[in-house]
């Protein structure tokens, strides 16, 4: 009766963002999100702005059920108990606890560490390759990928998550810098060659693609001047760590018609804000201004002021460069 009452004076009033429920319960946003959809595990109620918020039951829940399934329970058996089952569960395996200690602890792969969060065969593949430092095989997996699907389609279901796992092996320090320097070159590389697969006729309407101060990494950019030169775009790269006049006088000199910036790492950097308005400031409100990347989300606010478009997908930036062409889309108010 105890732990009855325990339960039921746990709050379920939704307030808490996701990062703030990874913090608390060591699960990466990532991971929330797939138990979420894979095994509805939690069913976080939605803001204003439609952003996830979660109570202090479902906080709980998810510690609970990291807790059971590092014991080695698996989640699609123990998502369905209640929460009084799932103590009970916990209580139970901890009983094993120092058994489990003495014995050799086996430390996951990369590639299992990824099945975690994707069931993509080619990622888990791709990270295999990556932690064995096999660079010739991690460039023949890249261009298999190329042969089983057309190029939006990879760079959205296979590159880009490759991508957010790299750097989420990194920023956790399970990969090695070596490792994700290895890696970055032959994507750079292979990027890099995608761009100039299409054949140009000066024609075509042009896009200025970079990243702002402070973002050096630029495999996300790359990863854009791939796709839209598919859909018939002339991307013009410039690199990394652009500075927002400079990308405005790239695009006054070219003619072009949008600007795509990647935002990364580091994710507070202070210098995004003064940078994105500086930009917005200076190009005419015609010129349509895209953003995303891993750091995106802690500039939401500031993007929607600016009248700044933030596609939430590969698919939802083509969407949205193809309603530039036609005469479709609609400027955002700043």
């Amino acid at each position: 009766m105890a732990v009855l009452e325990t339960i039921s004076s746990i709050s379920t009033e939704p307030q808490h963002p996701i990062r703030l429920v990874a913090h608390r319960t060591g699960l990466t946003v990532d991971l929330i999100r797939a138990w979420e959809k894979r095994y509805q595990v939690v069913d976080p109620a939605r803001s204003d702005t439609k952003r996830r918020l979660y109570s202090d039951y479902d906080i709980e829940r998810l510690r609970l059920m990291r807790i059971a399934k590092h014991a080695g329970r698996r989640l699609v058996d123990i998502a369905p108990l209640s929460l009084e089952l799932l103590r009970d569960v916990v209580s139970e395996d901890s009983r094993y606890a120092e058994a489990a200690d003495a014995a050799p602890v086996h430390r996951p792969s990369w590639a299992e560490r990824s099945l975690e969060r994707t069931e993509n065969e080619a990622i888990t593949q791709m990270l295999d390759a990556i932690e064995c430092m096999d660079q010739f095989r991690f460039d023949q997996l890249l261009q298999d990928g190329l042969v089983r699907q057309s190029v939006p389609a990879f760079l959205e279901k296979t590159l880009a998550p490759l991508l957010r796992e790299i750097g989420e092996l990194t920023r956790s320090g399970v990969m090695r810098i070596a490792h994700e320097h290895m890696a970055t070159a032959h994507l750079r590389t292979f990027l890099g060659a995608l761009r100039f697969r299409e054949v140009f006729t000066g024609t075509e309407p042009k896009i200025v693609i970079t990243t702002p101060t402070g973002q050096l990494h630029e495999l996300g950019a790359l990863m854009i001047s791939a796709l839209v030169s598919v859909d018939g775009w002339l991307p013009i790269y410039l690199g990394p760590n652009t500075p927002a006049d400079e990308i405005a006088a790239c695009v006054k000199q070219s003619g072009a018609r949008a600007v795509s910036l990647s935002l990364t790492y580091p994710a507070d950097d202070p210098r995004i804000p003064t940078e994105l308005t500086r930009l917005r400031s200076q190009l005419d409100r015609s010129i349509a201004v895209f953003v995303g990347g891993a750091a995106m989300d802690g500039h939401r606010d500031l993007v929607d002021r600016l009248g700044i478009e933030a596609p939430t997908s590969l698919q939802a930036l083509r969407q949205s460069l193809q309603d530039l062409r036609d005469g479709r889309r609609k400027l955002k108010a700043s």
